[in-house]
């Protein structure tokens, strides 16, 4: 089931493309994310266009550089969403099975919980103690999340875009 899983996350990442098609599409992309981007399309048999593809060397450019706010958006969705939708390559029914099976494999090796097991030979060592990490990174953290993302709507701001920041928009504006 787990490589059931990963084999729809890669269908996803491999089927899909976003093409583009003019100067419009591509603005703001420098020549290494054109240029592979039209060896994605050409590999693909897509014809003289460009393809940003869900591999993180396409996709991770893509969203910071292009200036088309429509079309990053696209490809977010398509990346945060590969293996969750309906269809052949669905992972949502398989997730259940897997956290069962997890479940009973904890059980059968005498542990409360699949937290229990897994953590059983780590650092942690069990879930309170990552509860205890999780718990003291988490206010820190938070608080340098809300200073980035002042400072990255201030510069959009400055850049004339009062567009509420999106998470689509996080990787283009710092």
């Amino acid at each position: 089931i787990q490589t059931a899983f990963g084999q729809n996350v890669l269908h996803d990442e491999s089927s899909w493309s976003l093409l583009l098609r003019d100067e419009a599409e591509l603005a703001g992309l420098p020549g290494f994310v054109r240029s592979a981007a039209r060896t994605a399309a050409q590999q693909r048999g897509l014809g003289d266009v460009h393809a940003i593809t869900l591999s993180r060397s396409s996709i991770v450019p893509f969203l910071t550089f292009s200036e088309r706010r429509d079309l990053r958006e696209q490809a977010w969705r398509a990346w945060v969403g590969r293996g969750a939708h309906a269809g052949e390559h669905d992972n949502r029914p398989l997730i259940g099975r897997i956290l069962q099976l997890r479940q009973e494999q904890a059980r059968l090796h005498g542990y409360a919980t699949y937290a229990d097991y897994a953590l059983v030979d780590r650092m942690a060592r069990t879930p309170a103690a990552v509860d205890r990490l999780l718990d003291d990174v988490y206010e820190r953290a938070k608080s340098a999340l809300v200073r980035e993302r002042a400072s990255l709507e201030a510069v959009q701001r400055a850049a004339g875009d009062a567009t509420p920041m999106e998470p689509w928009d996080w990787r283009y504006w710092a």
